[in-house]
């Protein structure tokens, strides 16, 4: 499975198209992995972006990159206050599994988690 964009595997209600949930199975495979748009039929024809890469950068700061045919669209600093949707929840959904991750990092290496 390649590296999942938001972390982890997350399932929920898809909105997209219209609200619906997908199989696990798609979610999986499909929904969270970007890229979606030709192999979702409620992939949005009209969406400026293929997908949206996160990265924590310096000092605590989230970085997103929304990427159309595998080249950067747009990027900016997540700033809580002025996100839109789906950007806000796919960023709060990176914030918690970013925080899992280094938290049982810091737990594996003897660290205050």
């Amino acid at each position: 499975m390649p590296r999942l964009p938001l972390g982890d595997a997350w399932a929920g209600e898809c909105t997209a198209g219209g609200a619906w949930e997908p199989a696990e199975a798609v979610q999986r495979e499909t929904c969270n992995c970007g890229y979606a748009r030709g192999r979702c039929a409620h992939f949005p024809e009209d969406a400026a972006a293929d997908a949206v890469r996160f990265s924590m950068g310096s000092e605590g700061r989230l970085i997103y990159i929304l990427e159309k045919d595998h080249a950067p669209l747009e990027h900016g600093e997540v700033g809580e206050a002025e996100m839109r949707e789906p950007l806000a929840s796919l960023a709060r959904a990176f914030r918690e599994s970013y925080g899992r991750t280094t938290a049982g990092l810091a737990v594996a290496s003897g660290g205050a988690g």
